[in-house]
């Protein structure tokens, strides 16, 4: 796991909100994959618009899964097959880096390894060129992210919004699904205001309450609720596409054959909006760091 601090241009007292998207489960495999690079790219200029910043969650292409890792590491090929196969995997990375991510460079909490990647001869894998690519710091399986906001007075105040994130794993058929990972995994872990997963390729959001008592020396204590976000985190993986063919053959692929539900491509838009709210009055007036964070899917 890694334990990452970002510090974030805006301040407690900025009244624009710090757009964060997550943006994984793009799968891409070349144009004639099921990547909807159309919907992708809307999606980027769109978080651009915004000033937005990216949180990326795996599966950027589509090659290779585990099961092919483990098959390929025990065919004992020859060090020349080796490199043509590095050299496909690359070139798929630099094709969606050129086709769509580039404009986002510099712009990334972090990048979350999914379980679609190859792992290179050199030792790194595709993930990481990408994250080198984008100047991205490679968050490996699991990550805390801290975004750390400025008091807007001095440099030595400041304030936390904490992400949760995991690229995911199993299934669920249902929307409420991921959701249900989130939750179990909200009080596994603490410490996190907003919790991201991807892999499902579905896009739910909810809040969850999580009560404590704050005490107030010898003043009257109270009962503060915590609201904690969970975020699945999309994709971009068309699952039904008209006239699919492998080879000659009239087939659809992993999804269409598994008879799954199609999903919303796309990602959702995690808001955080930067504010303090007073508590009482008085000479018991106090002000604390209550920032308001929206997901819109």
């Amino acid at each position: 796991m890694e334990l990452v601090t970002w510090d974030c241009p805006r301040s407690q007292r900025d009244k624009r909100p710090l757009t964060v998207v997550p943006i994984g489960d793009i799968q891409w495999a070349g144009k004639r994959g099921p990547t909807a690079l159309d919907v992708l790219r809307r999606t980027i200029d769109r978080a651009l618009e915004e000033d937005a910043y990216f949180l990326g969650v795996g599966d950027y292409i589509d090659f290779m899964s585990p099961s092919n890792r483990q098959r390929l590491k025990g065919a004992a090929l020859y060090d020349t097959a080796e490199d043509v196969i590095d050299d496909k995997a690359l070139e798929l990375t630099h094709e969606i880096y050129e086709l769509a991510l580039k404009p986002t460079k510099g712009r990334w909490l972090g990048m979350l390894e999914g379980h679609h990647f190859t792992q290179l001869k050199s030792g790194d894998t595709t993930d990481m060129r990408l994250c080198a690519m984008l100047d991205a710091k490679h968050l490996g399986t699991s990550a805390y992210v801290r975004l750390q906001f400025r008091s807007g007075v001095t440099d030595t105040g400041r304030c936390n919004v904490v992400l949760w994130c995991h690229h995911g794993t199993g299934g669920g058929t249902t929307a409420a699904g991921p959701l249900n990972k989130l939750e179990r995994a909200a009080f596994g872990w603490e410490g996190a205001d907003i919790f991201v997963m991807g892999h499902t390729c579905k896009m739910p959001a909810t809040r969850i309450q999580r009560p404590f008592p704050r005490w107030h020396g010898k003043g009257a204590p109270d009962l503060v609720h915590r609201s904690i976000l969970l975020v699945n985190s999309g994709g971009f993986a068309r699952s039904y596409t008209v006239g699919s063919r492998q080879g000659q053959v009239p087939r659809g692929g992993y999804a269409e054959v598994g008879m799954m539900n199609p999903v919303p491509l796309g990602a959702p838009f995690i808001r955080i909006q930067p504010q303090r709210e007073d508590l009482g009055d008085g000479p018991t007036r106090r002000r604390t760091w209550s920032p308001r964070i929206t997901v819109e899917v």
